[in-house]
């Protein structure tokens, strides 16, 4: 799954914070939506419309990857969608890369006032929000260069968010972003590495871990006696906790995956009751949906 979920379950949980790392001065109230340009079925990354009086509507594209076209395709979809709609607001395009790399270079293409483009570049724009604690505190993997340096920092990643005036269920989704953000940046590291230097509770002692835990241990020990032999019990247990412990990473990242494209989320104890493999085929399912939709 791209990074593009990351943005998205950001901007969920604070709209203002885009305008902050961009760089974007608007005036009121924005609400963070997901939407669709029909004629082409392609699904912004981001859409703020102000909800308390009249103002721009703001279109936001991440740009990860090399696309020569990207200001043709944003300007496009946005024509598309005026197309469908029977707004009359004025319009800003935020195409924010993740990288400086990835820009094409100057579009072909200008605005007329009201209606303006901005190009952003994220690890820049996080070195000019500072260092203050906020939501954006979530993106601040992006900006670091160097591996050793992620200890210590991210410690202070955690202690920020959950320093904030949230609640704490935001705080805690914040939080696994977070988790998220680094896995993106340094992908060689595991999530049990990154949720031991955040010192997040282990899978195993939460609830849900120890429910997928018990679960792993009893197909184990089934399999051991069926074996009958008292080694394969033993390592029967072994492989079924292990295996408890990989649905439950599993099981994460579905019902992530269902939130952002806004399907059903299913409970924990549905999804633990299948098998693995049958796990695997939904995430694949619900991942090959979102690139096509990214």
């Amino acid at each position: 799954m791209k990074s593009d979920a990351l943005f998205y379950e950001l901007f969920k949980i604070d709209p203002k914070s885009l305008f902050e790392l961009v760089g974007l001065k608007a005036e009121g109230d924005y609400a963070f939506e997901s939407i669709t340009a029909k004629t082409t079925e392609k699904r912004f990354d981001g859409f703020f419309r102000r909800r308390d009086a009249p103002g721009p509507n703001v279109f936001l594209e991440v740009q990860g990857w090399q696309d020569p076209k990207i200001y043709w395709r944003t300007f496009r979809e946005i024509c598309t969608w005026y197309e469908q709609s029977d707004s009359t607001e004025a319009f800003t395009a935020v195409v924010l890369f993740t990288d400086r790399k990835y820009d094409p270079g100057n579009p072909s293409l200008s605005c007329v006032r009201p209606n303006r483009m901005i190009r952003a570049y994220l690890g820049e724009c996080l070195k000019k929000t500072g260092g203050r604690p906020g939501a954006l505190t979530v993106l601040r993997p992006f900006a670091l260069s160097d591996k050793k340096e992620l200890q210590g920092a991210v410690r202070k990643w955690k202690a920020d968010i959950f320093s904030l005036n949230l609640p704490e269920y935001q705080m805690k989704n914040l939080a696994e972003l977070l988790v998220y953000a680094v896995l993106q940046r340094f992908p060689e590291l595991t999530r049990k590495e990154i949720e031991a230097m955040l010192e997040l509770t282990p899978l195993d002692k939460t609830v849900a871990g120890q429910e997928l835990i018990q679960i792993g241990m009893r197909q184990g020990i089934e399999q051991g006696i069926q074996q009958g032999i008292k080694q394969g019990i033993k390592q029967g247990i072994e492989q079924g906790i292990e295996q408890g412990m990989d649905k439950g990473e599993l099981i994460g990242e579905i019902r992530m995956a269902q939130r952002i494209l806004k399907r059903t989320v299913s409970s924990r104890q549905e999804l633990a009751e299948k098998p693995a493999e049958e796990l695997r085929e939904i995430f694949r399912q619900l991942e090959s949906e979102w690139d096509e939709l990214s």
